[in-house]
């Protein structure tokens, strides 16, 4: 990611690593789904931190030649252990990017723009590497969307205060809706603007106890920073694991989440 990799909120380690990877594995029926892309040529994943989702383009788009670039040496580590040959993995700045003009028929952002004080200079670097034929699809998060219905007081207490935090860092965890806009503001044609609902239903239980699994592994992997800083105390985080049990012992308990993705050609 572009981002000071130490002010990035899920911190690092083989917990993260296996976060990402679940994540990833969770959310690919909402990601994935109509996502058109070539069945060959050369595709980038900026910021594809342990590879999961190059793991996953892998095996969905197997004529894909694909390149993941990434700042952490840890996440790019863990990567390269997981996806072999599969991909070919660069350490460097999404904002200053190390491939030429016009190299690549696809680049991709998943959940990284939250993660950057200047999304703007990562478009048009990416736009930068793009074919004239090409696209620059991007995944984005609008955690404004973020709710439980009922509302549990826990979690939306530590939920404000995680996105605050980010926010603090330099990142924008409400940029989901902004995207349109910027690539507007770059001059950018075709754009494609879809909504992507995380969605719970007591009509399918196994994918909601997915889902809420998912929730709360998300909102404990900032808890390190959380504490450290000041943003929260023990007693919220045990509040939190007591609202988290509830929801799933409660299938009345609705949750929602929703992304966008924004998909456009360069000017």
């Amino acid at each position: 990611m572009a981002a000071d990799t130490e002010a990035y909120i899920h911190g690092f380690g083989p917990v993260e690593e296996q976060r990402l990877r679940d994540q990833a594995a969770v959310l690919a029926p909402v990601v994935f789904a109509g996502l058109d892309l070539p069945a060959a040529g050369r595709l980038l994943e900026l910021g594809c931190g342990v590879g999961a989702e190059l793991d996953l383009l892998s095996t969905r788009w197997p004529g894909l030649a694909l390149t993941g670039i990434d700042l952490s040496p840890s996440h790019l580590r863990a990567a390269r252990e997981h996806l072999g040959d599969r991909a070919t993995l660069v350490r460097g700045n999404a904002g200053c990017l190390p491939f030429a003009a016009g190299t690549f028929d696809v680049v991709l952002t998943i959940w990284m723009l939250e993660h950057v004080p200047d999304p703007r200079a990562i478009l048009r670097e990416a736009l930068r590497v793009l074919k004239a034929s090409g696209r620059l699809i991007c995944t984005e998060v609008d955690n404004a969307t973020f709710r439980f219905q009922p509302e549990l007081a826990a979690i939306r207490t530590w939920w404000e205060r995680f996105c605050r935090q980010q926010q603090a860092a330099g990142g924008d965890p409400y940029l989901g809706p902004r995207l349109a806009s910027l690539a507007q503001e770059l001059g950018c044609r075709e754009i494609v603007s879809q909504d992507l609902p995380v969605v719970s239903s007591r009509l399918h239980p196994e994918r909601r106890q997915q889902l809420l699994a998912y929730t709360a592994d998300l909102l404990l992997s900032g808890a390190p920073q959380l504490l450290a800083t000041g943003a929260v105390d023990e007693d919220l985080l045990v509040a939190l694991h007591a609202d988290f049990a509830r929801a799933r012992e409660d299938a009345n308990i609705h949750f929602e989440y929703r992304a966008v993705r924004l998909s456009f050609k360069s000017p």
